[in-house]
C-alpha cells in the first residue's frame, strides 16, 4: 500500500494543526519518502499504519515526541554522556516510539538511521528545533550505544 492509496482521515485543517510546517510541505516531504523507501517493507508498514490515524492519535504521537525531545534536552543541559544509562534509555525510547507508531525498527536500523541525523541537514534541524545545537550527535550516540546494551543483553540470554 502506498501513501496515497492510503490517504489520511485528517481535514487539511487538522494536518495544519497537528503537523504544523510539515502540512504545508506534505506532497514534496512524501514523494522524497516514497521515491527513497517505497519498495521497503517499513514504508508499506508505516502507509498502512498512519491511513488511520486520527487527530487524536496524531496529537499522542506528538505528546510522545515532545516527552523524548524534553529528556534529550534535559539530560544535555546536564552534561550526560550519550552513552550512560540515562541517554541510552532516552534512544530506547525513541526506537520504541517509531516502532509502535510507523514501522518495526529493531536496534541496527535504528543504528543506520541515526547517520541521516548528522549527514542529511533537514534530520538534523528536525532533531535540534526542539532540543539543542549538537543534539544530533548526541543522539547518534546514544542510540549506537543502545544498540551495543542490547547486543550484550541479548548474548547474556544466550549463555543462559
Amino acid at each position: 500500500m502506498t501513501r496515497r492509496e492510503a490517504g489520511s482521515p485528517l481535514s487539511d485543517d487538522d494536518k495544519r494543526e497537528v503537523w504544523g510546517g510539515f502540512a504545508d510541505r506534505e506532497e514534496e516531504y512524501l514523494d522524497e519518502v516514497e521515491h527513497r523507501w517505497g519498495g521497503t517493507e517499513a514504508y508499506a508498514d508505516s502507509a498502512r499504519r498512519v491511513a488511520g490515524y486520527g487527530r487524536a492519535e496524531w496529537e499522542r504521537i506528538n505528546r510522545d515526541n515532545a516527552a523524548i525531545e524534553a529528556r534529550i534536552r534535559e539530560l544535555m543541559a546536564a552534561g550526560a554522556d550519550p552513552r550512560g544509562t540515562e541517554a541510552m534509555d532516552v534512544a530506547e525510547a525513541s526506537r520504541l516510539h517509531v516502532s509502535r507508531w510507523f514501522y518495526a525498527m529493531d536496534h541496527g536500523f535504528h543504528v543506520a538511521k541515526s547517520e541521516l541525523y548528522v549527514q542529511d541537514e533537514r534530520y538534523r534541524q528536525g532533531i535540534e528545533e526542539n532540543t539543542a545545537p549538537g543534539a544530533a550527535e548526541w543522539l547518534r550516540a546514544a542510540i549506537v550505544a543502545n544498540a551495543e546494551r542490547a547486543r550484550l543483553r541479548e548474548r547474556a540470554r544466550e549463555r543462559g
